[in-house]
C-alpha cells in the first residue's frame, strides 16, 4: 500500500517563494569523494561557514590530495585554521590521505587519490560503501545527542 504526501498550501507557497528567490535547487555531483571525505571532516565541530573557508584556503594552498598528504602536518594546519581544531584535523587529513595510499598501492593503482576514491566506492553497493568509508580513521556515524539516545 503507497501513500502520497501532499504538502499543504501553506508549504506549497513557501517553496514557490524559495525557488523565485534562490532558483531551483540542483544536485549536480562533482564526483569527488576525496573532498567530500575531506569536507566532512573540516565540519566536525565547527560552522559550515568555517569549514568551508577552511576547505577552500586548504585546495588553493594545495592543488591534490597528494600534496595535503606530503607537506608537513604544521603547513595543512596552517591552511585550515579558520576552520577550527586545526591541529587535530589537519593530522586527521593526512592520516586518512596516508592510509588511501597504502590501499592503492597493494592494489596496484596509480591514478590520482581521488580517482582511487571514487572507483572503490562506486563498485560497491552504499552499504559496503559506507562499511569501506567506516575502516578510514576517523570515519564514522555521528553519535546522537544524549537527548536523542534511548535509555
Amino acid at each position: 500500500m503507497s501513500s502520497t504526501i501532499t504538502p499543504s498550501i501553506h508549504l506549497t507557497r513557501v517553496y514557490d517563494i524559495l525557488v523565485d528567490t534562490y532558483g531551483q535547487l540542483t544536485n549536480e555531483p562533482d564526483y569527488d569523494p576525496l573532498g567530500g571525505l575531506v569536507g566532512t571532516i573540516l565540519s566536525q565541530h565547527t560552522s559550515d561557514i568555517n569549514s568551508g573557508r577552511a576547505y577552500r584556503q586548504l585546495i588553493k594552498t594545495f592543488p591534490t590530495w597528494e600534496e595535503v598528504r606530503d607537506v608537513p602536518t604544521h603547513l595543512v594546519a596552517d591552511a585550515i585554521r579558520s576552520g577550527g581544531l586545526a591541529n587535530v584535523k589537519a593530522p586527521r587529513i593526512q592520516e586518512v590521505l596516508n592510509t588511501l595510499t597504502s590501499q592503492q598501492k597493494a592494489s596496484g593503482s596509480n591514478k590520482p587519490l581521488t580517482a582511487y576514491l571514487y572507483d572503490e566506492i562506486k563498485k560497491r553497493t552504499p552499504e559496503e560503501a559506507w562499511r569501506y568509508l567506516k575502516t578510514l580513521p576517523g570515519v564514522a556515524p555521528k553519535p546522537l545527542p544524549a537527548s536523542c539516545s534511548s535509555t
